[in-house]
């Protein structure tokens, strides 16, 4: 049974008054057990019943209802009585005495009042007389089941302290994972207004007009940014709408140099992305591909759903890595914010669950290619998504998904 949550420290009365009738059912069922096994399994006792099953059923029941009673005290006293490394002799010490203590009283309490249940008188020094003779047989049975209640309590206490444990162990990472993230979505957001300002400054000298209504983009950009920054995850076609914007922004500065294409599935739209993941890596595509190769070049971002994955691409035709007098091959993005920013992001969102490939080639360009599990924002997108077949979806090009970004005429 879940314990409801404390109010001030203590459970509400509807819950405590819930577990006591739990622990009266309890110790209820243990009297009919043993009323049954006292009167259909051992002949001899049998025999020595007056009443026969009756009485069987009573005295077990009057037993049981004893030990339910103390039940509740017990149970506090155990609470209060955790041994700690460094303090527990007294705790064992306190239930000690209390164990030795307690069949006792259960003794007296049932000598005074069995009389009374089966219709005797009760001779009070008759009864108290007959208490030392039967302690020893009943002792050893009351101290196993007082040591059965303690027992059971901290068992309970401790899985409860375990279970918190776990509880703030688990929401103190998911935190620290938080902060992470926001930590790489405050450095990321500098590093794109710093390289977007960079892009408009060479126009401000060679055509106020196009840097001014550059300025203006920016500020869209800016805003729908904004409106994106407080979710880690966000529809994939909120994702492009970001993107065209930035991108309207670099080709009035590129012009016929730039050539993007998007080819995006349709299905895939309502996909969620990690926010600002498509915008660096074509930043960087722009900036280590495009900026550096003499004459025009050309960048493709694609979206495929794939056996219950999504599929993202960054390619572009610039120069590609170059390669050292050892041989080894460098790119100028692969110790970058972009790209150490996008794993670090799949890392915390994703973790062990994602695919993230940076390759390249001299002369032929480089691309960029992660997958994420396949997820929509409600619950009928994702029933939709999961009726759809994976791999016979209808392919469109750039015309269908979006419109193809050329340099203004």
């Amino acid at each position: 049974m879940t314990p409801a949550p404390l109010l001030d420290g203590r459970p509400p009365a509807a819950w405590r008054w819930r577990t006591l009738a739990w622990v009266l059912a309890a110790w209820t069922l243990v009297a009919f057990f043993r009323a049954a096994d006292r009167y259909f399994s051992d002949p001899f006792q049998r025999q020595r019943l007056e009443f026969g099953l009756w009485e069987a059923l009573a005295q077990s029941l009057l037993s049981s209802y004893i030990w339910a009673a103390m039940t509740p005290a017990v149970v506090v006293l155990a609470k209060r009585s955790l041994p700690a490394r460094n303090d527990w002799v007294a705790p064992l010490s306190r239930l000690l005495a209390v164990g030795i203590a307690l069949p006792v009283i259960h003794c007296v309490l049932y000598q005074l009042t069995y009389p009374l249940l089966m219709g005797f008188p009760c001779i009070v020094s008759v009864q108290l007389a007959a208490v030392p003779r039967l302690l020893p047989v009943v002792f050893p049975t009351h101290f196993v089941t007082y040591c059965a209640i303690v027992g059971a309590t901290w068992t309970i206490v401790y899985s409860r302290l375990f279970r918190e444990r776990d509880l703030r162990t688990s929401q103190m990472k998911t935190r620290v994972a938080k902060a992470r993230l926001e930590t790489l979505k405050m450095q990321l957001h500098p590093h794109f207004l710093f390289n977007t300002l960079n892009s408009i400054l060479p126009l401000v000298f060679r055509d106020r007009d196009a840097a001014a209504r550059t300025v203006v983009r920016l500020g869209d950009l800016l805003r729908l940014t904004l409106q994106n920054e407080s979710s880690d995850l966000i529809p994939l076609r909120k994702e492009i709408e970001v993107l065209q914007v930035y991108l309207e922004i670099q080709q009035t500065r590129f012009q016929d140099r730039l050539t993007v294409r998007l080819d995006v599935e349709p299905e895939a739209n309502d996909a969620m992305v990690p926010n600002l993941i498509l915008q660096p890596l074509v930043e960087n595509a722009i900036k280590h591909g495009i900026a550096v190769k003499p004459g025009a070049g050309h960048v493709e971002v694609s979206a495929r759903r794939e056996s219950g994955r999504l599929c993202l691409r960054v390619r572009d035709d610039g120069p590609g890595p170059v390669e050292s007098a050892g041989g080894a091959r460098h790119d100028g993005r692969e110790g970058g914010v972009g790209l150490r920013n996008t794993r670090d992001r799949l890392e915390l969102l994703y973790p062990e669950n994602h695919d993230f490939a940076f390759s390249g080639s001299p002369g032929r360009g480089c691309e960029v290619s992660l997958s994420f599990p396949l997820t929509y924002a409600g619950s009928s997108d994702a029933a939709r998504a999961a009726a759809l077949p994976q791999g016979d979806e209808p392919r469109r090009a750039a015309s269908a998904a979006g419109p193809r970004l050329a340099a203004p005429a």
